[in-house]
């Protein structure tokens, strides 16, 4: 037997021989099974490290857009450094880590990463590296989203610039919103302009007239009249008898010669001396009698009209009538003349009209003085506008007005305790909607052109024509929720105007601002018809920013939302003695306005607050969704960069396919 056959004959050995053979596959079976966990621990990390880098840089990128394809390099930076902090190179035994960051659109960054992974026992089939790649995308698109602006428009905002501040900030977040705006998504705004009031007429009335009341009681006034006897005059017409003599006549009763005294006044004087100066000059003599000698008659009346009439028909002046005697005295008048006196006619009675002036008592209603006192006024056109006619000017003169738009809250309870809302508080009830029949639900027009001031509860007469109206905050109209889509790539116009036209005046109520806010936005409350839903079916996100320049603060002297603290006693009810100062009325808006951010906060509404050249306090950092929403800024840029960092947290930072 040759040595093969001796081999293969005999078995011994075979064991050894079989179980080398069979290590082979058994080393290629588990070393890939090692490589490639190792392959899918790589794998995760780079796609985990890809994503976190995109999602950075498109966090920064926000609200800006890339243009030709060109990312920033600061945006690339930020993208290599967030890849080299989540991978390491050696990861895993791990080399030749890259990452390429690419636009994908102007609003879309693309990233892709790529590993080399040494291979272990696979290398005993020849493998001896596999190569890891991954791809990602962000992108920062906005959801359907509702934002109300609630702008604090107290007077403090007209000084140092603080208003043109505030409307450059309000841009810049509109043109950040806007700029990341998706096809399809729909993007609301609305605004509270706010002071110790809200401007909110149009808004109602507009949504539906019986959310206001057709009647309101007001601290106002009543002028008061009395009745007065007085003396008065006045022309009267009354009959009246009198005596008329009929025309009587001349009776001749003589005709002839008579020697006259030198004064005509003396002439039917007897005894009275006839005597003429002899001197008398030639153009006196006999006084002209005749009418210069021509013998046609002169009349002369003697005793009057009515007594006796003489008419000379000739006169003769005789110089040295007399014998001597009476020194010059001598000289004559000697009168041709005919003599008749008057015979009156008969008299009989005549009955006549005529006007006399009598006296006669009478009344009047005189003015006495104002009731100043609580007045319940038709408020059903004033409301809608109309210019209206009361009788509360000087005297209870007729007086017209027309509503500004501000309005007065609804019932609300004067409790100073704000730990929990009271459910009779129908004021921070911003889901609630009015009930016509029930008054207390309803919002009344705030009238300040007919409330007088006095200064507590109780009521007060005065005489005051010029008694002055309570001061009132009213500031420019709110806006409800709208769409303001750019306009060929620019702001919209209708939106820049309504905010370059905000005009700050009046105190400070943060919790009548934030109420509005909510009652614009809720799904559920007036306006649910609009809010509920968004056209595409999409979820909607719901924000309030709460921009504020100061500290608390409604004047209780002041015509407020509430109307008067001291009058009407609706806000905090009636103080003891006195007034109530500011900073009571001010520590009760601020328990409010805690109470009213949770509220708000539990029904899904996000708020963020900005105070702007103060430090936040403990009720405006509290009314924020979390502090990381709680923003302060001291100065202008500072407020820019708090609304545009508002605007890119807003949006929707996401991973996309």
């Amino acid at each position: 037997m040759t040595l093969f056959k001796r081999l293969l004959e005999d078995n011994s050995g075979n064991a050894l021989m079989l179980t080398a053979a069979a290590m082979i596959p058994l080393v290629g079976v588990i070393g890939g099974a090692l490589d490639i966990s190792r392959i899918y621990l790589v794998e995760s990390r780079l796609q985990q490290a890809c994503d976190s880098a995109t999602l950075a840089a498109r966090r920064q990128l926000a609200g800006d857009t890339i243009v030709d394809g060109t990312i920033p390099d600061t945006i690339k930076d930020t993208a290599d450094s967030f890849f080299e902090t989540n991978f390491r190179t050696d990861a895993y035994g791990s080399n030749d880590s890259s990452f390429t960051l690419t636009a994908g659109s102007a609003t879309r960054l693309n990233g892709a990463a790529s590993v080399e992974m040494p291979m272990t026992l696979m290398q005993v089939f020849g493998i001896d590296v596999h190569d890891v790649e991954v791809t990602c995308s962000a992108e920062l698109n906005l959801p359907n989203i509702d934002v109300m602006l609630v702008l604090d428009q107290s007077g403090s905002m007209n000084s140092g610039g603080r208003i043109e501040d505030l409307r450059d900030a309000v841009f810049a977040f509109y043109d950040q919103v806007y700029a990341a705006a998706p096809e399809g998504a729909r993007i609301r705004i609305g605004v509270v302009p706010y002071s110790g009031g809200v401007n909110v007429g149009e808004v109602l009335q507009a949504e539906n007239p019986d959310f206001l009341a057709d009647q309101w009681t007001y601290q106002s006034r009543a002028a008061e009249f009395e009745e007065r006897t007085v003396i008065r005059t006045r022309e009267v017409e009354r009959e009246v008898e009198r005596e008329v003599e009929e025309e009587g006549e001349w009776v001749e009763y003589y005709h002839g010669r008579a020697l006259v005294p030198y004064n005509p006044s003396e002439w039917l004087n007897p005894d009275a001396s006839d005597r003429w100066p002899s001197n008398t000059p030639a153009d006196r003599r006999c006084n002209n009698m005749d009418e210069l000698g021509r013998n046609n008659g002169d009349t002369h009346y003697l005793g009057g009209e009515r007594n006796e009439r003489w008419v000379v028909w000739s006169d003769q002046y005789t110089k040295f009538h007399y014998g001597p005697g009476n020194g010059s005295d001598r000289a004559i008048c000697d009168l041709g003349v005919t003599k008749y006196r008057y015979e009156p006619g008969e008299t009989r009675t005549v009955t006549e009209t005529e006007t006399v002036i009598e006296e006669y008592e009478d009344t009047e209603t005189v003015f006495v003085g104002y009731r100043l006192m609580p007045v319940v006024f038709d408020t059903s056109d004033f409301k809608n506008f109309r210019t209206v006619a009361t009788p509360t000017g000087r005297r209870g003169a007729e007086v017209t007005s027309r509503w500004n738009g501000c309005i007065e809250e609804r019932q609300t309870n004067p409790t100073h305790d704000w730990s929990t809302i009271p459910d009779d508080a129908l004021d921070l009830d911003f889901n609630l909607v009015p009930d016509p029949a029930n008054p207390a639900t309803q919002w009344k027009p705030m009238w300040p052109q007919i409330t007088f001031d006095r200064g507590g509860r109780a009521e007060q007469r005065n005489t005051n024509h010029d008694q002055g109206n309570r001061g009132h905050n009213c500031p420019s109209a709110a806006r409800r929720l709208t769409e303001y889509p750019l306009e060929g790539g620019t702001r919209n116009s209708d939106f820049e105007t309504y905010i370059n036209g905000l005009s700050p005046t009046g105190g400070t109520m943060h919790d009548i601002g934030m109420v509005w806010a909510a009652r614009f936005l809720t799904p559920d409350g007036i306006f649910a018809a609009d809010n509920a839903t968004a056209p595409n079916g999409d979820s909607i996100a719901r924000h309030i920013i709460f921009m504020t320049d100061g500290e608390m603060g409604a004047n209780p002297r002041n015509t407020t939302a509430y109307g008067n603290y001291d009058m009407d006693g609706r806000f905090m009810g009636f103080k003891g003695s006195g007034s109530w100062t500011e900073p009571e009325t001010a520590a009760v808006n601020n328990a409010r306005l805690d109470a009213l951010c949770q509220r708000i906060r539990n029904n899904n509404m996000t708020i963020w607050t900005v105070s702007f050249g103060l430090p936040l306090n403990q009720h405006t950092r509290g009314c924020a969704t979390g502090t990381s929403r709680a923003f302060e800024a001291n100065d202008a840029p500072e407020l820019i960069a708090a609304f545009r960092t508002i605007a890119s947290s807003i949006a929707e930072l996401r991973l996309v396919e």
